[in-house]
C-alpha cells in the first residue's frame, strides 16, 4: 500500500540533511505525507525534531535487510538516495529494490562504473516494471543533461536530421568545495580500481554508462581532444566532465544519436579564476569565522556561508554542420555540489513523485534514466519556478 508521496533515504547525511530541510519547506509537500529514513533510529529523531513537519515520518532501515527495503519502497510513490558511495553503502540493494516494485528513483551518484553496472542489470527490469531509475539526480548531471536537451531543442528541425551535430558544455562557474562524501567516492574508485573492478578500458569509454556494445562519435570519456590537458588556453580540463559526458551519452543513446551527436565538457579558464576569488575574497572562511575544512571527515562538508554564496553555471552549445547554433545557459545558485545539489535532487524527487505521467520524458516509459529521459521539460519547469524563481535559470538563445 502506498502510503507516502516520497522517501528521501541517507537523511542525516550531510547531503541528506540539506535535502530534507529543502523538503521540509517546499510548497508540494504541504498537506502531503513523506518520510525520511536510514539506518540509524536516534540520528533520525534528532533530524525529524529540527523538521516539524506535519506529514513527516522516520523509516529506520538497513539496507542489507532485503524484506524491510522492499517493504519501505512499496511504501512510496518515489526514493531519492543521499547514502553514497553507492558503489559501497548498499545502493544496489535499494535501485533493484525499486527497479522491480516499479517505485520511480534517484541518486547523487557520480560513479560511473557502478552507474553502467546498473544500466546493464536492471534497465530491462525497471523498463518493464515502469520505473523511472534516474542517473546524475544533482550537479552531476542535471545542468549537462538538461542544457543538451534545451540545446538540441533550440535548433532548427531541419538542422537535428544532419549527421556530425557537435555539443560543447562549459563550466564558467563552479564555486563550492567538497565534503568527507566526495573523498569517500574517491576511495571508492580506488579501491574498484585496485581490485580490478574498474579496468582500464572502462575508465576510457565514453559510453561507460550506456547498453554493452554502444559505440558513437566520441572517442574520450569527457569528449575533449585526445591529451587535452591544462596549457594557456581559455578552455581547461573539468574534473567533472567524464562524469557528465557519460550521463549525457546515455541520454543520447536513448534517443538513438549517438553516431549524430558528439558531446564533449570541459571548463573555463574563468571558473578556476572566480573560484580562487570566493574563497580568496573571504580569507578561505577564516573572515566569516566559518573556514573551509580541507579534510572533512564522512557527515562534514563546506561551511554554511559557503552553501549559500556558492554557484554554477555552464553554457551549452549545439552546432549544426550548418553552422546553426543554440545555447542553453544554465545557472544556480548554492555550493554547486551541496547546497544546489540538494534542492535538484529534491525537485527531481518531486517531479517523480507528483508530475506523472511524465510526458515530457519524450514517451520512454519505465528503465535505467536520464534526468533528460525521464523527466525532459517538467523537470527544466520545476527548476526554473523553484524558490520562486531564484535558484536556477535555464535560457535558451539561438544563433544563425
Amino acid at each position: 500500500m502506498v502510503k507516502y508521496d516520497l522517501v528521501l533515504y541517507g537523511a542525516t547525511g550531510f547531503t541528506g540533511k540539506l535535502v530534507a530541510k529543502y523538503l521540509n519547506n517546499v510548497p508540494d509537500l504541504q498537506g502531503k505525507k513523506w518520510a525520511i529514513a536510514g539506518r540509524t533510529e536516534s540520528k533520525l529523531q534528532a533530524l525529524k525534531s529540527t523538521l516539524l513537519h506535519p506529514g513527516l515520518d522516520s523509516l529506520t532501515v538497513e539496507l542489507t535487510n532485503a524484506a524491510a527495503t522492499e517493504q519501505m519502497v512499496v511504501s512510496t510513490r518515489a526514493i531519492i538516495n543521499c547514502a553514497g558511495p553507492f558503489s559501497q553503502n548498499n545502493g544496489e540493494e535499494l535501485l533493484s529494490a525499486c527497479a522491480r516494485c516499479g517505485v520511480h528513483y534517484s541518486d547523487l551518484a557520480g560513479e560511473n562504473w557502478w552507474q553502467g553496472e546498473m544500466v546493464s542489470k536492471y534497465h530491462g527490469i525497471a523498463k518493464e516494471s515502469g520505473a523511472k531509475i534516474v542517473l546524475g539526480g544533482g550537479v552531476d548531471s542535471i545542468p549537462s543533461d538538461l542544457g543538451t536537451m534545451l540545446a538540441l531543442g533550440a535548433l532548427p528541425q531541419e538542422d537535428l536530421v544532419e549527421a556530425a551535430i557537435k555539443v560543447m558544455g562549459v563550466y564558467t562557474e563552479y564555486s563550492g568545495s567538497f565534503s568527507g562524501g566526495t573523498l569517500n567516492s574517491g576511495r571508492a574508485k580506488n579501491k574498484a580500481k585496485r581490485e580490478g573492478v574498474i579496468t582500464d578500458a572502462m575508465d576510457a569509454d565514453p559510453y561507460l554508462v550506456c547498453d554493452a556494445g554502444t559505440t558513437g562519435v566520441d572517442s574520450t570519456p569527457d569528449g575533449m581532444p585526445a591529451g587535452f590537458s591544462w596549457g594557456l588556453r581559455r578552455q581547461q580540463p573539468f574534473f567533472m566532465g567524464p562524469i557528465n559526458a557519460r550521463v549525457v551519452r546515455r541520454s543520447l543513446a536513448l534517443r538513438g544519436l549517438t553516431q549524430r551527436v558528439s558531446y564533449a565538457e570541459c571548463s573555463s579558464a574563468m571558473l578556476w579564476l572566480r573560484l580562487a576569488w570566493v574563497l580568496l575574497s573571504r580569507g578561505l572562511g577564516y573572515f566569516r569565522g566559518e573556514p573551509v575544512n580541507l579534510k572533512p571527515r564522512s557527515g562534514e562538508g563546506p561551511p554554511e556561508w559557503l552553501i549559500k554564496e556558492g554557484a554554477f553555471a555552464v553554457e551549452v552549445t549545439a552546432t549544426a554542420p550548418s553552422g546553426t547554433e543554440a545555447t542553453a545557459v544554465v545557472k544556480g545558485k548554492g555550493d554547486p555540489g551541496y547546497g544546489a545539489t540538494a534542492k535538484m535532487l529534491a525537485e527531481a524527487g518531486l517531479c517523480l513523485s507528483l508530475d506523472e505521467p511524465h510526458e515530457a520524458g519524450g514517451g520512454i516509459g519505465g528503465g535505467v534514466l536520464t534526468p533528460w529521459t525521464a523527466l525532459g521539460e517538467l523537470l527544466v519547469t520545476r527548476l526554473r519556478r523553484a524558490e520562486g524563481g531564484t535558484f536556477m535559470s535555464l535560457d535558451v538563445k539561438s544563433r544563425l
